[in-house]
């Protein structure tokens, strides 16, 4: 049960780091696949349910709550300029 896990979790992260690539021309994009590969490692953490994955799973809940924040500020920030549009996405 664990190898199956521990294997589609690193076929998950492959296709991740691929998307990860071939979206870094935009910004919404790269936020998208970040978003993504915190939530796989939060389900890996998850899945472990080990004492010391437990104390992990809560601190990486609290740090990508601010990196959301941060993201959607930055986000929100470039699209008010109307310039730059095109490294935003449409």
């Amino acid at each position: 049960m664990f190898g199956v896990v521990s294997y589609c979790c690193m076929l998950e992260r492959l296709i991740v780091l691929f998307g990860f690539f071939l979206s870094l021309s935009r910004l919404l994009n790269c936020l998208i696949v970040v978003e993504n590969f915190n939530v796989l490692l939060l389900l890996y953490c998850l899945l472990g349910q080990w004492d010391e994955f437990r104390m992990l799973f809560i601190a990486l809940i609290v740090i990508f709550t601010v990196e959301v924040t941060l993201g959607l500020v930055v986000l929100t920030r470039l699209w008010d300029l109307s310039s730059l549009i095109g490294i935003v996405g449409e």
